[in-house]
């Protein structure tokens, strides 16, 4: 009878010692080791490759749903997308491309939804042309296959060692605003 006990008080509290998850649209403190989760499944819709052309370039990026991932820095677990994209000019030539690279290094990753607009927010870091800023999505259509794509970027903290310190163009491997169509 003791064992019994035993057994099921150490069940119990293996259940309750476990990360409690939160919808992706928690917008409160989250605790330690809390999972973000995207319980409505919400982040499919965006999972897959668009395309948008703006300036006589054409966009291609395709999102991707990461699941279960640990932030060291929030220190929580969360659902979120990353993004990997290729610009490529009216003449076909590849302007830049980060298809190939890891999840890991995916320099397009995702934040959550915002509160006040319904947006999702996603932050992009790209050391290779020292560009770093914030990008928000939304759909346009009931149907899911069109997205509002805004991007700003923080180039006014270039510093002297970046190899587009005095560039002029400086470099635009990202649209600042534009529709996406799924393909």
């Amino acid at each position: 009878m003791k064992t019994t006990f035993l057994i099921i008080a150490l069940f119990i509290s293996m259940i309750s010692c476990k990360a409690q998850t939160y919808p992706l649209r928690t917008f409160t403190e989250l605790p330690e080791n809390a999972y973000l989760k995207d319980t409505n499944n919400e982040l499919q819709y965006y999972v897959g490759t668009w395309k948008g052309t703006w300036n006589n370039k054409t966009i291609y990026i395709t999102f991707k749903k990461i699941t279960n991932q640990y932030n060291p820095n929030l220190k929580y677990y969360k659902d979120f997308l990353i993004g990997k994209f290729k610009i490529v000019n009216s003449n076909g030539q590849i302007l830049f491309d980060n298809t190939s690279t890891s999840d890991n290094d995916a320099k397009i990753t995702g934040g959550k939804f915002r509160k006040v607009d319904d947006k999702y927010s996603l932050g992009y870091i790209d050391s290779d042309v020292c560009m770093d800023g914030y990008i928000m999505i939304n759909f346009t259509d009931s149907a899911k296959s069109q997205l509002q794509w805004y991007y700003s970027d923080w180039t006014d903290i270039i510093t002297p060692d970046c190899p587009y310190y005095n560039a002029n163009p400086f470099p635009e491997p990202l649209p600042k605003n534009i529709i996406l169509t799924k393909e």
